[in-house]
């Protein structure tokens, strides 16, 4: 499949996405990002021509996500995720839908399973700019339209 067809000439962007917490929108996020890896081993043997003999299947990690949100908004979450989490917001677990969504097109949905907030950052300047509040999150993975990065073993049962 291919990336030519294009209707309206509409290229996703900021105003494509949508973000829902356990399935509650918010629109107060103002940036999100997210890094996910692999790590793979080369594994050698007794080959004479010292060819490798394949890799490991790796250990799949999140090492970074982060948003940063509206102080309004914020606040709003934690205080649902205090209440989820017995008086802690970064005891709570919570799933993380982001959605890209455009007319006509078929969405792109990415799912974060397993989310804590594992910081929060507040920073307060004179002006005329919006209070942010940048937020760091402890993911377990990251799914996106059904397509994982490290493969899925599951035991078939007998």
């Amino acid at each position: 499949m291919t990336d030519i067809i294009r209707v309206n000439n509409t290229i996703l962007s900021w105003n494509s996405c949508s973000f829902k917490f356990d399935g509650i929108p918010y629109n107060g996020i103002t940036a999100f990002d997210y890094e996910q890896k692999r790590e793979r081993k080369v594994v050698h043997g007794a080959k004479r021509d010292g060819r490798p003999l394949g890799k490991t299947s790796g250990k799949y990690s999140v090492p970074s996500c982060s948003m940063t949100m509206l102080r309004d908004s914020f606040d709003k979450l934690t205080t649902y995720l205090t209440l989820k989490g017995l008086g802690s917001y970064g005891d709570a677990e919570f799933t993380l839908i982001v959605q890209y969504i455009e007319p006509l097109q078929p969405p792109i949905t990415v799912l974060c399973t397993g989310c804590t907030i594992d910081g929060d950052k507040d920073a307060q300047q004179e002006g005329i700019d919006e209070l942010l509040t940048e937020v760091t999150i402890g993911c377990l993975e990251i799914v996106k339209n059904g397509k994982r990065l490290a493969s899925v073993v599951r035991a078939v049962p007998l």
